[in-house]
């Protein structure tokens, strides 16, 4: 397998580049900026992009998605729950302070425990709202991996001040869609350093509530 994390945008964001050494198929995660330095990044890789994967819709991870379709002549793959926020980005932005283009279009909807293939890879999604609205995390098992969006940091959960958040339903998130999966799992989140589903459960403040 091959996975590249590159730290994008002013709101330093973990977008991925995965593909399947075999076949050469690719998909890029959560492209929420600098769509020219994720596309050298795909070059180094020679992959072949395949599919651009969306946890949520929010700005900081959807940024430069529209470019990299241009790029890439690819479909633009989320959850149905996450598709009024996309077309909100420009209302997004103001809110920020900034100011944004093209709202990409989605061409496929991903529902809850729907398998993705990239090449021999398979991503299986699991619904983890809470932090945004069709929030999806992807569980690739036979890499024991986990690409958590903004569900789960290393010592932290996302944050749930904005539309459509909700602590209670993150919490359920969490517990019921990530606590789950095997403790030695990785844990690649949307934002900050690489963690694991065990030392999430043992050390982040915001699951000691006894539950987990």
């Amino acid at each position: 397998m091959i996975l590249e994390m590159l730290t994008v945008g002013p709101f330093q964001e973990n977008c991925y580049v995965i593909g399947d050494e075999g076949s050469g198929i690719g998909a890029i995660i959560d492209p929420g900026d600098e769509a020219a330095r994720i596309a050298l990044a795909v070059e180094q890789t020679e992959l072949e992009i395949a599919s651009i994967i969306v946890t949520h819709a929010h700005i900081d991870h959807v940024g430069a998605v529209a470019s990299l379709v241009d790029e890439y002549a690819c479909p633009v793959m989320m959850h149905a729950e996450a598709e009024p926020m996309l077309r909100q980005l420009p209302t997004q932005a103001m809110m920020m302070g900034l100011k944004f283009g093209k709202v990409p279009a989605v061409d496929r909807h991903v529902a809850d425990e729907e398998v993705l293939e990239v090449g021999s890879l398979r991503l299986r999604s699991l619904y983890t709202p809470g932090h945004a609205p069709g929030h999806l995390a992807f569980y690739i098992e036979d890499e024991g991996l986990v690409l958590s969006g903004d569900a789960l940091f290393a010592g932290s959960v996302g944050r749930v001040d904005l539309p459509g958040g909700s602590m209670e339903v993150l919490m359920r998130s969490i517990e019921e869609r990530l606590l789950t999966l095997p403790d030695e799992t990785r844990v690649y989140p949307g934002h900050g350093p690489q963690t694991t589903i065990g030392g999430e459960r043992t050390s982040n403040p915001f699951l000691q509530g006894g539950l987990f």
